[in-house]
């Protein structure tokens, strides 16, 4: 009987032994799992400006996803192969996953983001290639099916403000520009699209993109004044009059018209031409106020 009881006990170990490894998963199966549940991402500017100071995104240049539905937030990624974005830690698909995901993009990464609402300010020092690019706030969102690839297309939150200049003689030349009295601070949402300014406010100076022209990032906001300073040492005020609203995603281009010297006028008036930031259509003629 006592042998009995040991074969059968024996039996029943064999068969559980046998039953544990048809149903063990080998570690490659478990990293090819989760592979396959691996997300790609992509990423591309709009239209003809991706960068502010560049054509293109470039290898290593570092962007953060946020993908809420996985409860992963700001996960550092860099470009490579031109589109291809790879983050640093993999972030995968639940399994069996029906739903669509949404995710978010934002450029420039800043290692202390915690969510896709964050304060973002712009350089009140712009002049600086360095600070002029790290002002460009670029985002994007995504929806996506399992298993499929999240591209993002990311677009400029911001404006930006583009002047050129007429009627300089005898060797004249700008060398510098100041946006007045400008909000530098915004709070964004990525989700809702939501933008809003902060209570600061400080005099921005522009960047120099050629010998021949500045330009600015700016908070969408009213704006008004500027002053342009010149080699031979004047100061020249400019202004729209009237406060011009100023849209993300748009630029704003001027001419100004630099007066012959012993000519100054207390504020000269100027307007500007609206295009999209993104892929330079025009958006609308402005017209001198006064």
């Amino acid at each position: 009987m006592r042998k009995l009881i040991v074969a059968i006990s024996l039996s029943i170990i064999s068969l559980g032994l046998c039953s544990c490894r048809r149903d063990a998963t080998t570690p490659a199966e478990v990293k090819e799992e989760l592979r396959q549940r691996e997300v790609v991402f992509t990423a591309s500017g709009k239209g003809y400006a991706v960068k502010s100071t560049e054509s293109g995104f470039g290898d290593g240049d570092v962007i953060g996803i946020f993908a809420p539905d996985m409860e992963r937030y700001n996960v550092k990624a860099s470009v490579q192969a031109g589109s291809k974005l790879v983050p640093e830690a993999p972030i995968y698909w639940e399994k069996e996953q029906t739903r669509t995901s949404v995710f978010y993009a934002c450029y420039p990464y800043n290692e202390e983001l915690t969510s896709s609402t964050f304060a973002f300010s712009v350089a009140s020092d712009q002049t600086t290639d360095e600070a002029f690019s790290a002002s460009d706030l670029r985002t994007a969102h995504a929806s996506a099916a399992p298993l499929s690839t999240v591209a993002f297309v990311l677009g400029h939150n911001f404006s930006k403000l583009t002047f050129s200049f007429t009627g300089l003689t005898g060797g004249e030349s700008v060398t510098g520009v100041v946006i007045k009295d400008m909000f530098t601070k915004a709070t964004v949402d990525i989700g809702t699209g939501g933008l809003g300014s902060e209570a600061d406010k400080a005099d921005i100076s522009a960047h120099k993109a050629s010998s021949a022209s500045f330009e600015a990032v700016l908070i969408p906001q009213s704006y008004l004044k500027t002053e342009v300073t010149t080699s031979t040492g004047r100061t020249l005020k400019y202004t729209t009059f009237t406060p011009f609203e100023l849209e993300g995603g748009c630029a704003y281009i001027a001419t100004l018209a630099i007066p012959a010297a012993g000519h100054d006028t207390a504020e000269t008036a100027f307007t500007f031409t609206v295009v999209d930031w993104d892929n330079g259509e025009v958006i609308s003629y402005g017209e001198p106020t006064n």
